[in-house]
């Protein structure tokens, strides 16, 4: 299990061309006091000094800083990627690197979304703002195969002023939530205050192997697939998050769901085909870190 230090959502926010507009967007629709962290990655330039940590800071009560090497992800604050640098998370506490000088590294959101989802699991979150390419969508699929909650973003006033970032994301079918930017923060703070009230996913013992079976029995009603055998605690881990993402308050709740709505019997089916994806098993433990 992942050594966390505190039991809060921490939130990998990506954004690439045209981010400045929806990241304005997003940190405007935040409550002050929305009981997460987030780490905000973009593509900065590696010789222009960033100011994006200040024009966030115009938009947000929460404390807003520069990401800094072995500091721990603390409630309420925001940590933005300085340039030239890789960020990711280990026990909870933010790990900068310099970029491989031997290749080009192209895919900075996927790279912290991946070790978020291995360090946080169902207390991850990932979102994808504005940008011209594809990264975000790899690390979006890692989050949702660890039990954690996605988003992106879809036209308002903030943008996407170049949707290929969100719109890959959104096409690979592990989207949670796809809203506009200004609508992000409502959803995430919901995301808290459930794993707060909750005290996380519940465990496979407390499910019970009947519930498991009902499930399945629904499931291979409608789908034709037998998840009976299936691993119980990524089983119940997924059937937890869809529980959140429809805010069914308890097991019974969500099971009458599945007997009378096909259309979630079919994400639940989705969601459980996930594949562990190949970034889980990426290594950073010889590369330079900022000291």
């Amino acid at each position: 299990m992942p050594n966390r230090r505190s039991n809060f959502p921490i939130v990998g926010v990506g954004a690439s061309a045209g981010g400045i507009e929806a990241l304005e967007g997003f940190f405007q629709g935040l409550p002050s006091k929305p009981g997460l962290a987030f780490i905000v990655v973009t593509h900065l330039s590696p010789h222009r000094e960033s100011l994006l940590h200040e024009i966030i800071a115009r938009h947000t009560e929460l404390t807003v800083a520069v990401a800094e090497n072995a500091v721990t992800v603390c409630r309420d604050c925001v940590y933005v990627l300085p340039p030239d640098a890789i960020i990711t998370l280990k026990a909870g506490r933010l790990q900068l690197r310099k970029p491989d000088d031997g290749r080009r590294e192209r895919k900075p959101i996927d790279i912290l979304f991946s070790s978020l989802a291995v360090d946080q699991e169902e207390y991850a979150a990932s979102v994808v703002l504005s940008g011209g390419d594809g990264d975000g969508a790899l690390g979006t699929k890692a989050i949702k195969e660890r039990g954690g909650l996605t988003l992106a973003q879809v036209a308002d006033g903030y943008g996407p002023r170049h949707p290929s970032m969100p719109d890959t994301a959104i096409a690979t079918g592990y989207v949670d939530f796809a809203l506009p930017a200004n609508e992000m923060g409502a959803k995430l703070a919901e995301f808290a205050r459930a794993l707060a009230e909750s005290g996380g996913p519940v465990s496979d013992e407390q499910w019970g192997a009947d519930a498991q079976a009902e499930i399945a029995c629904i499931m291979r009603k409608h789908v034709a697939h037998d998840f009976g055998g299936y691993k119980s605690k990524t089983f119940f881990r997924r059937v937890w998050r869809r529980m959140q993402v429809v805010e069914a308050p308890d097991q019974a709740t969500y099971i009458e769901r599945l007997q009378r709505d096909p259309t979630e019997v079919r994400a639940l089916f989705r969601d459980l085909l996930i594949n562990v994806t190949n970034f889980f098993s990426l290594d950073f433990s010889n590369v330079s870190t900022f000291e």
